[in-house]
């Protein structure tokens, strides 16, 4: 993929292909949120609960639940039948490796990093990447506007 960079050598951290599928804001915008969670006090949770509150069709992926906040949870990516427009990933930067290279083989095309999601070697890889991905933003908070 041919994307423009940074001085860093990184990719535009807020690709207009992925915000722009954030901003149709309809039902048939799917994301699955990795990482989700049945805990309130985790992002995982609240992350879920404010995408389906806009409206969002939201695929909670978690392999220790089946069911996050009354929506099927999914073991991972990979049982998720039909098309996921955004993989939105709250998981710690260690989980967050093999869930791109999962994202790589489905070949799903737009990632958003949550804040904690990622390292600086993690963000290093978005140049060669076969998807794009927002990072240094929230989901809640652009879906807001």
């Amino acid at each position: 993929m041919n994307r423009v960079r940074g001085e860093n050598g990184r990719p535009n951290p807020h690709p207009e292909s992925v915000m722009g599928k954030l901003k149709r804001k309809t039902r048939e915008t799917r994301i699955a949120v990795v990482g989700a969670s049945n805990d309130p006090e985790k992002y995982g949770n609240i992350i879920v609960k404010n995408l389906l509150g806009k409206g969002y069709a939201v695929l909670p992926v978690n392999p220790r639940e089946t069911m996050i906040a009354g929506v099927q949870a999914y073991e991972k990516l990979a049982d998720i039948d039909g098309p996921i427009d955004i993989v939105n990933i709250v998981t710690p930067p260690q989980v967050t490796r093999g869930i791109l290279d999962e994202v790589a083989e489905l070949g799903v095309e737009s990632v958003w990093l949550q804040d904690g999601s990622f390292d600086e070697s993690i963000l290093d890889s978005l140049a060669d990447a076969p998807f794009e991905a927002v990072y240094d933003a929230c989901i809640m908070v652009v879906s807001s506007h």
